[in-house]
Order: C-alpha cells, then structure tokens, then sequence
C-alpha cells in the first residue's frame, strides 16, 4: 500500500514537471525573471520552426510555431555605451542590477531606461553588458541559436535572437 502511494506520487511529480515545461515552452507560463522561457532553433520548416526549450530539470520539449507578418522579431546586439542614444531600445547587465525598455534619457554615463517595471537609472561602469535590440528578419533566424519565443495555438506572436557572446563584447567601456 504504502509503495502504491509513493508510486502515484511519483506520477504526479512527473505529470506536473512535463505539463509544466510544455506550457512554459508555449507562452503560457514565464521563465525566469518573467520572461519567456528561451530555446534553441532546431528546424525551420518554410514560416514554421521548432525551438527545443529545456526547463530546469525537466526533459526538453519542442515548440512549433508558425511566423506571419504580424510576428515582431528582433535581436539582441552587443552596443558599447558612447553608441547609444534616446529611443533605443537596450537590455543592461551590471552586477546584480538589470535594466530593459528604452532610453528616455542619458547624461554621462547614467541612463534612464523606462521598462516594464517603470523608469529607472543605471550609472554605467566597464562591468556593465550592454545589448541593444533591434528589429530582425525571417531570414535572420538559423537552427541552432539561442532564441526567446512567445507561441500560443501555434502561431509565433514574438521572438528574439540571443546575442552570442554578448558578455564579452558588450562592455560599456
């Protein structure tokens, strides 16, 4: 008896862990810091892909979704901070301090970044990662690449190409 409910637990432990990962990998929960979760490419099929995402300790599960015109794509690209200016939209890394939105503002080295969590202001130093993200192609995306993909019902609403390497080429010197 006491073996059957500790292998129905098991199941359930496992049942949870796999519905999970699937509907983190279609949008319907976040990863971490509330972000989609981010996958890798690994098939392109005409407009439809196949992003295997892989869920702390869970198995990978593959996501396919189709892109249309109405999908948003774009990238992240590694800017030094002297190439930056109002209206850009920017993802920065500093310690244990992250900004992501755009830039209202910039004096010196201190920007002004208004994002999901409202304004906020970053002095930069030479340990900041900076990625500016930009509008990207169809044609941009390859398998094999880092990429955070919203899907829902099948249909691709966002993705993002991850900047690789970005760590060592976007210092903010």
């Amino acid at each position: 008896m006491k073996r059957m409910g500790l292998l129905l637990g098991l199941v359930a432990v496992i049942a949870l862990v796999t519905v999970g990962s699937a509907l983190a990998a279609e949008g319907k929960t976040k990863g971490a810091g509330g972000r989609p979760p981010i996958g890798e490419i690994t098939k392109i099929d005409g407009k439809t892909l196949t992003v295997s995402v892989k869920a702390e300790g869970a198995a990978a599960t593959d996501v396919t979704g189709t892109v249309d015109e109405s999908t948003e794509i774009t990238k992240a690209e590694a800017a030094k901070a002297e190439a930056l200016k109002v209206g850009d939209n920017v993802r920065i890394t500093q310690g244990d301090k992250r900004a992501s939105g755009e830039i209202t503002k910039i004096e010196g080295k201190t920007l002004t970044v208004k994002g999901r969590r409202g304004e906020e202001s970053i002095t930069l130093d030479d340990t900041a990662t900076i990625l500016l993200v930009v509008k990207a192609k169809f044609e941009d995306l390859k398998v094999g690449q880092k990429v955070m993909m919203m899907a829902k019902d099948g249909k691709v609403a966002r993705i993002s190409i991850q900047a690789p390497g970005a760590k060592e080429e976007g210092k903010a010197k």
